[in-house]
């Protein structure tokens, strides 16, 4: 007889069990990119981190960077079908292909979106615009100057910036830098250069001292395709050219900085903007309507700076700038 109230006890607590899996919320995340790719694994990796126990996760890569259109088009169609199932509560869309791809699909189904990592404009994606929500991409360019001015004084009057011909150069270059390909900022002169392919990356990272740079800083590079028609991954991008370069050579990303690779910057965080969008995603979950939510720009940037770059490029940062603690992240 007195297993009889244990298991009454045990049957209660498997139906509350259940009752909550039931009644966990699903959240769709589809990347522009692939699940290699450094960016994406560390704005997936908040999110996902941040739902733990909250919500289920399903989660797609739409392989953008990598592939030729005709195969983008072919994984769009894959993952469409694969949302038709899942229909879920919350759909986060990451850069700007994903959204241009999904964002007006799951507006028509009245399924909120959350986005994040986006340069262009988010009414050339969707026509409700107040149906979405999320975080708007600025890479820091000419905060970025600003900054290499104050550590590099007179060795910087002209910088080079370099960008890939993808859809998020060309939107940030539209969006902005309101289409100017040259522009002064400290009394620097700043030239932005987009290359086709991975041979006139090269050419202009090796040709840039002679051509009367000072400074190189990498824009956005993860397009990029050789002769052959072979994706160059943006590591094997970065690591070339802080090898190659006869210049001091900066980054707008994180995963752009460290040992063989770029000095430094002024830069972007994936995980950052994971977590802006993680508290959107919660309050919507929570019940808030997304049309109290607006977008916001990407909270500012975070200086990073690799020690051994430093070193071998003979650069000192200025002491006002490591005299404040945390206001420099200094890596390997």
């Amino acid at each position: 007889m007195k297993t009889i109230p244990f298991l009454c006890a045990f049957l209660f607590g498997l139906i509350l069990l259940c009752s909550a899996a039931a009644n966990k919320s699903l959240v769709t995340i589809i990347n522009s990119y692939h699940s290699e790719f450094n960016w994406v694994r560390m704005h997936n990796g908040a999110l996902k981190r941040g739902l733990a126990g909250r919500a289920d996760i399903s989660t797609h890569y739409l392989d953008y960077k990598r592939t030729t259109p005709e195969q983008s088009a072919l994984n769009v169609k894959k993952v469409t079908a694969a949302c038709e199932k899942e229909l879920p509560d919350v759909a986060v869309l990451t850069d700007d292909f994903a959204l241009k791809s999904f964002g007006q699909y799951f507006v028509d189904k009245g399924i909120p979106v959350v986005f994040l990592g986006v340069n262009g404009n988010v009414r050339d994606y969707v026509t409700k615009v107040s149906k979405v929500t999320g975080i708007l991409e600025r890479p820091l360019v000419k905060r970025s100057v600003v900054f290499l001015r104050e550590i590099l004084g007179q060795r910087l009057n002209r910088c080079l910036v370099i960008m890939d011909h993808s859809m998020s150069s060309r939107s940030f270059i539209r969006e902005s830098l309101q289409d100017k390909r040259s522009f002064k900022i400290c009394n620097v002169k700043v030239d932005v250069e987009v290359v086709k392919n991975y041979k006139e990356w090269q050419q202009l990272v090796q040709s840039s001292a002679e051509r009367g740079y000072d400074a190189i800083i990498a824009g956005i590079y993860f397009s990029l395709y050789d002769e052959t028609g072979k994706y160059v991954e943006g590591d094997d991008v970065m690591r070339w050219s802080a090898k190659e370069s006869p210049l001091p050579f900066f980054a707008l990303w994180d995963v752009s900085i460290g040992k063989n690779r770029a000095v430094g910057g002024y830069v972007l965080s994936g995980v950052d903007q994971g977590e802006e969008a993680l508290i959107m995603v919660r309050r919507i979950l929570d019940g808030e309507n997304i049309e109290n939510i607006k977008p916001v720009i990407a909270k500012k940037g975070t200086l990073i700076f690799s020690l051994y770059e430093l070193r071998r490029w003979n650069i000192n940062l200025p002491r006002e700038m490591t005299r404040d603690r945390g206001a420099v992240r200094l890596v390997r």
